[in-house]
């Protein structure tokens, strides 16, 4: 009875093992089907050649012939049997990709990236190499190719955003004007001044300001002003251009003294009315200085006073009962930075 049962066991087992599928992940069933178990060629090989192989794999080369090359001879040899010509930097590489196979997809980007001059020369002069960094680089936006340092200090999503914001430029302003904008990105310091660039080629410049100003209201009519008076008036100026660019707000500079930052708002009653205005470091504009400010804005036709939304919204049977009434002086107030 013995014999019937012994027959009915393999000589080999081709399902990986728990370490194998750690090891060559995603390859781990096809370096079974090569080594069985307990896949010690493989196993005991070395990373650099433990990753040739799933290199091989990921390339579509047919294992068995070449799989005892692989991992024996001279490795250079044995990357001919996969690539040739081979990248150049490839054989040292091969060994600072760490322990753990990579996903197919990432062995292929790698290769592509090696066959560009910026990525390689930085791949192959790294101590480590991780597939997150790989993926980084290869989403890159194609002006930014030389950008490598920038892109191994960007997250993941950081990448993505950027990708993104690429994308949204060539439908905007079309692929020329996006090569170009990218192009400046590739030359920021560091991450925080390209997302500044970035933000800034997205951003559209001012509409033109409704009114050209007055004696002592001067317009702000282009992002560089705004940001140059958020700069001496140390405020989130910097921060509206989008509303500026929407036109839903325009920004003059009251010549003081003291000067301030004069914000104008679309309004659905008044056409246009003050918003806020704010001195340095967004501190309140004095009693002194609102009635000859208060003056020229009505020279340029800006209401200066309850909203017209905040109008309709008192226009209810609430009002003074479950909503609060306010006077319209109160508004005024805290457009010219009283605090409640």
């Amino acid at each position: 009875m013995l014999f019937p049962v012994l027959a009915l066991i393999p000589a080999t087992r081709t399902e990986p093992s728990s370490l194998l599928k750690l090891l060559a992940g995603e390859f781990a069933a096809q370096v079974a089907a090569t080594w069985p178990e307990p896949h010690a060629a493989f196993l005991a090989a070395p990373a650099a050649r433990r990753h040739l192989t799933c290199l091989a794999l990921a390339l579509g080369r047919d294992l068995p012939p070449i799989a005892e090359r692989l991992l024996g001879g001279r490795l250079r040899h044995a990357i001919r049997l996969v690539l040739d010509p081979a990248p150049s930097g490839l054989e040292r590489l091969l060994g600072r990709l760490g322990e753990l196979a990579w996903d197919a997809e990432d062995y292929r980007t790698l290769l592509r990236l090696l066959a560009q001059r910026a990525p390689a020369k930085v791949l192959r002069h790294a101590q480590q190499v991780e597939p997150g960094a790989v993926r980084r680089l290869a989403g890159l936006p194609e002006p930014m190719g030389e950008a490598v340092g920038l892109a191994l200090e960007l997250t993941a999503e950081g990448v993505l955003v950027l990708r993104e914001a690429y994308d949204a430029l060539r439908l905007r302003d079309g692929p020329e004007a996006a090569d170009v904008a990218a192009s400046g990105w590739a030359r920021a310091g560091s991450g925080k001044a390209l997302f500044e660039a970035v933000r800034d080629d997205l951003t559209p410049e001012p509409l033109a300001p409704p009114h050209a100003g007055t004696t002592h209201l001067r317009p702000l009519r282009s992002k560089a002003e705004l940001r140059e008076a958020a700069r001496r008036y140390r405020n989130c100026l910097g921060d509206r251009l989008s509303d500026a660019a929407t036109g839903w707000q325009a920004f003059y500079e009251w010549e003081g003294p003291p000067g301030a930052i004069i914000g104008i708002q679309r309004d659905p009653i008044f056409g246009w009315r003050l918003e806020e205005a704010r001195v340095g470091g967004n501190g309140a504009v004095p009693e002194a200085a609102r009635e000859a400010i208060v003056s020229e804005l009505a020279l340029m036709g800006v209401h200066v006073g309850r909203s017209g939304w905040r109008l309709e919204r008192l226009l209810r049977d609430d009002v003074g009962r479950g909503y609060r009434y306010w006077p319209p002086s109160q508004d005024v107030a805290e457009a010219f930075g009283d605090e409640d």
